[in-house]
């Protein structure tokens, strides 16, 4: 006789029961499933980040001369944002080179770099016309660092045979290139496990296919336009705010912005407030021409999202012009003039505004200018370096005023080139001067 069965438990423990073994099977799978896609590319960026080694910009700076049987190499100095730099003397870079001057950590962003260096003929030969010619070269360079990169800058002296004017025989240039110096650590990558299938469905009939299941593509009628490239944010805006006022009153004018972007705007005479110029940021000459009135130029930097206000106070042209430009020259009717061994001229209010005129409107020239002295100041050898810093004082006004120094040269020539007798006192004020060379046209 089989045994009765015992009392039934009770429904609602029946069904905590069924509930508790509900959870823990969902917890038991959700332990098992692998990383999404997001948490993988989460995990290798970080990994990433952490292997790769990010060091602050670096500048190295090289030098390629020319041959030293037939120039012998007189003087180097470069300046890197108005700091001079400590070069090799030039006994030890003489040769053609090449020469790594230094290597050394810059900040990250835009620098400017100046290079001078001069060269003299060394051959000795009475029919040569540059025998005992000196050629003093300066040029300047604009560049961009950020961590992990070194610029290598190279400036480079060569000769011109095709040049007819020997003055113009040797040029300076300048070479930029950039390599990284942030280098992935050799650590191997960890395996990650693959993401989860997910479940697509046919467009024809709704059924759930792994993910590696292949699909039969659709007609062409019936295809999806693949989805836009993703917009990047765009890069902050930079403002200029521009006057040009004559006798505190807005005039008419035009303004030319050349930079990383180059713009042209019309400036309205009477206008109550500035006008606004949106510019990416970066580095720009502005040029502001009025009729009636010298031309203007800056040179200035705008940083994203920043609204930076640029005033120019004209001054009304002078109806007989001071500055002509004649075989191949810059003539000045009223010359600068320099106290005997001084190297800065005295106060000019007339020609160099004239002179900045003309140069903002052919912007295209470049110009050389060549110092000189009387055969009185001083010693032979100290008079060609007081010529030399007279000539870099007239270019220094001129970058002030806001031309942009690769424009200019500079050059001394002592008392070699009188432009009247040396034994008057009047003779020797003629001859203590500089001379403007246009070298392109």
């Amino acid at each position: 006789m089989r045994p009765s069965p015992g009392p039934l438990p009770p429904l609602d423990s029946l069904l905590k029961l069924g509930f508790l073994a509900v959870v823990l099977s969902a917890g038991v799978v959700r332990a098992a499933e692998p990383p999404s896609d997001e948490q993988v590319r989460a995990e290798l960026d970080r990994q990433l980040r952490e292997m790769v080694n990010t060091p602050p910009p670096e500048l190295r700076l090289h030098f390629i001369g020319l041959d030293p049987s037939n120039y012998r190499l007189v003087e180097v100095h470069f300046t890197l944002d108005g700091e001079p730099l400590q070069a090799p003397p030039v006994e030890q870079i003489g040769s053609p080179g090449p020469h790594v001057l230094l290597t050394q950590q810059v900040e990250d962003g835009p620098h400017t770099l100046v290079s001078n260096v001069v060269y003299m003929d060394a051959s000795w030969n009475m029919f040569s016309a540059t025998s005992g010619l000196l050629w003093n070269m300066t040029s300047s360079l604009n560049f961009q660092t950020q961590r992990g990169l070194r610029v290598n800058v190279t400036a480079t002296t060569v000769v011109v045979p095709e040049a007819k004017d020997p003055r113009l025989k040797v040029k300076l240039l300048h070479d930029v290139k950039a390599e990284m110096t942030a280098k992935l650590e050799d650590v191997a990558l960890p395996e990650m496990p693959p993401p989860p299938p997910t479940k697509a469905r046919t467009p024809e009939t709704g059924v759930a296919l792994a993910r590696d299941t292949q699909v039969p593509e659709p007609p062409k009628g019936l295809r999806n336009p693949e989805p836009p490239p993703a917009a990047t944010a765009p890069q902050q805006k930079a403002r200029l705010l521009v006057r040009a006022m004559a006798s505190r009153k807005p005039v008419a004018a035009t303004l030319s912005v050349r930079g990383a972007t180059a713009q042209r705007v019309t400036l309205k005479k009477g206008a109550r407030a500035p006008t606004q110029v949106e510019l990416a940021p970066g580095d720009y000459a502005v040029d502001v021409i009025a009729p009636g009135f010298l031309a203007q130029t800056r040179r200035i930097r705008l940083a994203g999202g920043n609204a930076q206000p640029l005033n120019f106070a004209l001054v009304r042209a002078p109806k007989k012009k001071l500055v002509k430009e004649k075989n191949g020259r810059l003539e000045l009717l009223k010359p600068l003039r320099f106290p005997e061994g001084k190297a800065a001229p005295m106060p000019d209010r007339v020609s160099l505004p004239q002179l900045v005129d003309l140069l903002v409107r052919n912007p295209t020239r470049r110009i050389r200018i060549e110092g000189h002295s009387d055969n009185q100041e001083s010693a032979e050898g100290a008079r060609r370096q007081l010529s030399e810093a007279r000539a870099r004082a007239v270019a220094e006004l001129l970058i002030a005023a806001g031309v942009e120094p690769s424009r200019l040269e500079t050059e001394g020539l002592a008392d070699s080139r009188p432009k009247a007798p040396n034994f008057t006192a009047r003779g020797r004020q003629l001859n203590r001067r500089v001379e403007l060379l246009v070298l392109e046209r």
